[in-house]
């Protein structure tokens, strides 16, 4: 007798019917143009929340370390270094969409690793030039970049730049 979990047929539920139970239609195939209008539209909307974030960090921060000058400085060198990433994401999706599926797998991959020894060398140091809260700063810094990605969709439903579209 075969066990029915073991099979490695999978129905996925969501993909058809939605988190709500609601028909989903399959998406039109877009135009290299229509890419690259959403993939920027969405490094604009993450630049939003990475600003709005970094600024919420500094002004929390330097509330509660009394205008702590490394803090400070960790924090603009991480939100730097998270709008780099950025920017490297943005440009890595636009060159890997160009590629077969397998061979954009492999680049994404690699600007992967790319991108986090940036991180580990900025991190690296902020360890060794600014110590203490200034490296704590730092990671925070960097760490807007992941917060942004979850704030995207609120910043997305409210860009104005949308209203009307």
């Amino acid at each position: 007798m075969e066990d029915e979990n073991k099979s490695s047929w999978r129905y996925d539920f969501e993909e058809e019917y939605g988190e709500n139970n609601e028909n989903v239609e399959p998406t039109a195939p877009c135009s290299r143009a229509e890419q690259e209008a959403q993939v920027k539209q969405t490094l604009r909307e993450l630049m939003i929340g990475i600003g709005i974030l970094s600024v919420l960090v500094l002004l929390v921060g330097n509330l509660v370390l009394r205008g702590n000058l490394k803090f400070s400085l960790g924090v603009l060198a991480g939100t730097v270094t998270a709008v780099c990433l950025s920017f490297s994401m943005y440009r890595s999706v636009l060159i890997a969409t160009e590629f077969p599926e397998k061979e954009a797998s492999g680049y994404m991959k690699k600007t992967a690793l790319y991108r986090m020894v940036i991180m580990i060398v900025v991190v690296g140091a902020a360890a060794y030039f600014l110590q203490g809260y200034g490296l704590f700063g730092v990671v925070i810094g960097i760490l807007t970049l992941k917060l942004s990605a979850f704030l995207w969709p609120v910043i997305h439903k409210y860009n104005p730049s949308l209203r009307g579209k």
